[in-house]
């Protein structure tokens, strides 16, 4: 299935949160709401309240005078800097076009402080992008790929206590099948192993990853595995 998903990236002027949050719930009503949505979610950097990631997925997209009148007219006014990411994102072509490279080194994440995470055991294939770069943004709660200063790739999580929830994996649509969100969910892996957490798993692209490289199996909770893939 072929989906539109958006990423936008807000840090709310000083002040405005409340008005924000307000107007952000009567968005995500109405964007529900919206025939061909598939989701609408908002999630709030923990140490810093102004600071938030809007995740919008579509099976198809549309103007739509809330969007105008909430987001454009009342919202962007109150921010200090809006980063917005659209991605095309076909589930069922997207991921894993080289599967079979297994045992090669794949990128490996970098948090602030620039540490590397090592493979796995089994180790991802490679993705076939030169200088493609995996680095854990604990501010927006994601895991990007980039290419120099592009993000290319995310995979968004949640914190759950000691483990993280991953939800979405998405690859902008001119650097799919390149192996890129296969390089980027393992070395997300390889750094949630590296800070000793576990994971549950609500992105099929994820769910799929492991049941393709199962030394990664261990680090999902248990107890809270999410979705697997069959």
């Amino acid at each position: 299935m072929t989906q539109l998903q958006v990423i936008a990236r807000y840090t709310v002027t000083f002040g405005n949160e409340l008005e924000v949050e307000s107007l952000l719930t009567q968005l995500a009503d109405a964007t529900r709401a919206e025939p061909g949505n598939l989701s609408f979610a908002t999630y709030r950097e923990l140490e810093d309240e102004r600071k938030l990631v809007l995740l919008d997925a579509f099976t198809a997209h549309r103007a739509t005078s809330h969007y105008n009148d909430l987001v454009l007219g009342q919202i962007v006014p109150r921010l200090d800097s809006r980063v917005v990411e659209t991605y095309v994102v076909d589930e069922t072509s997207q991921l894993f076009p080289d599967t079979a490279g297994a045992g090669a080194a794949g990128a490996g994440a970098t948090d602030s402080g620039g540490t590397g995470a090592g493979a796995g055991s089994s180790g991802p294939a490679p993705s076939s992008t030169p200088g493609l770069e995996v680095r854990d943004n604990p501010e927006s709660q994601t895991y990007d790929a980039l290419l120099g200063d592009e993000i290319v790739g995310t995979l968004l999580y949640e914190r759950e206590g000691p483990r993280l929830v991953l939800t979405h994996t998405a690859v902008q649509s001119r650097y799919q099948h390149q192996g890129i969100a296969t390089t980027l969910i393992a070395a997300a892996l390889d750094d949630i192993r590296v800070k000793g957490k576990k994971v549950t798993i609500l992105c099929p692209a994820v769910a799929t990853f492991i049941a393709a490289h199962p030394d990664y199996a261990d680090l999902v909770d248990p107890e809270h595995p999410g979705k697997l893939a069959d």
